[in-house]
């Protein structure tokens, strides 16, 4: 089930929850965790545009859907990988991007500003 973040301060604490457990499980996109944060806020408009963020059992994972101008894309963390992936309409939706405390942070910017 996914719930709606309908705040730029339902948006941040669920950032800081995804930090914190990055920092457990996933150091390799930790620090870049903020910089996409950013980017989204800075492109998001939460009167028309949605973010939504996979809930189990009433605890919010670390999978969420963004849906811009209609056009909707998902950013999951990839085991796989160790990066984040950001997808288009779907978690099995044609790859976009991957992300890790490597990527370069005008390139997400610009990539986001896009969408």
């Amino acid at each position: 089930m996914a719930r709606n973040l309908t705040t730029q301060n339902e948006i941040r604490e669920y950032v800081d929850t995804v930090t914190i457990a990055a920092r457990h499980h996933a150091p390799n996109v930790e620090n870049i965790i903020p910089e996409l944060e950013t980017a989204v806020l800075n492109r998001l408009n939460l009167s028309v545009d949605k973010i939504k963020v996979y809930e189990r059992n009433g605890n919010l994972a670390r999978t969420c859907w963004i849906t811009f101008a209609s056009k909707r894309y998902a950013f999951s963390y990839s085991y796989a990988t160790d990066e984040i992936e950001l997808k288009q309409d779907s978690l099995q939706g044609v790859l976009i991007a991957t992300f890790s405390n490597s990527s370069n942070v005008q390139s997400i910017k610009t990539l986001i500003q896009s969408l």
